[in-house]
């Protein structure tokens, strides 16, 4: 197998259960692919600044996915319901969402440390 081939079937994206206390569930976070990442990045760019009403919960729904079926929990007309629910429970969503995507600086920082969330490895990966 080639170098360009192993990479491009590589299962590269992380994923962490988070429990959501506000909800009595735990959801499985997903990273971006790149191409996600971008898109929330363009939608994210307001006067000057990021959106964050914008930003919050659709990084929430590109990243949420249930545990147990591997589907997407929510939808882009989920949007505004979900600025309704509690801000924690968005926050601890968006917070791993954005840790697993790159989008915070600490992750450079963090990168061979021991986290204390539990890390769900994909039995499929090579």
């Amino acid at each position: 197998m080639s170098l360009r081939d192993q990479i491009l079937s590589s299962n590269d994206i992380p994923k962490e259960l988070v429990k959501v206390k506000e909800w009595n569930v735990s959801i499985e976070v997903r990273g971006m692919t790149g191409a996600e990442r971008t898109r929330i990045l363009d939608l994210a760019q307001g006067d000057g600044g990021m959106n964050l009403q914008m930003v919050y919960p659709e990084i929430v729904i590109s990243t949420a996915f249930d545990a147990e079926t591997g589907e997407k929990i929510f939808a882009p007309e989920d949007r505004t319901a979900l600025l309704s629910k509690s801000a924690n429970a968005l926050d601890a969503l968006a917070t791993v969402g954005m840790r697993l995507s790159g989008f915070l600086a600490e992750t450079q920082n963090d990168l061979g440390k021991d986290s204390s969330e539990t890390v769900i490895e994909d039995s499929s990966s090579n």
